[in-house]
């Protein structure tokens, strides 16, 4: 069954992003590295005030597209997982919530 991992990064006061690097660098080579794993796509969302007009909870995210639950499984026991995660201090200073799930 196809599945998502989302990545969302914090809005939080102290929280310095360069999403224009995420986009442009760091997400192309997430694709380049883990395509072999079964990532088939991605998106990415700069998240803006709510119809209310309250803050997000973040400040953008990424959905990832996967074949399936065991082809994330398989990327993050992957070797190259590690050298993905180094890369994020070139557009952040906070971790991502990742939060995984079978599209229905």
């Amino acid at each position: 069954m196809p599945a998502t991992l989302n990545a969302f990064f914090p809005n939080e006061p102290d929280a310095e992003y360069n999403v224009e690097y995420y986009v442009k660098h760091h997400m192309p080579l997430v694709q380049n590295t883990l395509g072999k794993y079964g990532l088939k796509s991605w998106t990415v969302t700069k998240f803006v005030t709510g119809p209310d007009d309250s803050e997000p909870k973040y400040s953008f995210g990424s959905v990832m597209y996967w074949e399936s639950l065991e082809s994330i499984k398989n990327a993050f026991a992957g070797p190259e997982i590690g050298g993905l995660f180094e890369d994020v201090v070139n557009f952040s200073n906070k971790h991502a919530e990742l939060l995984t799930g079978e599209i229905v």
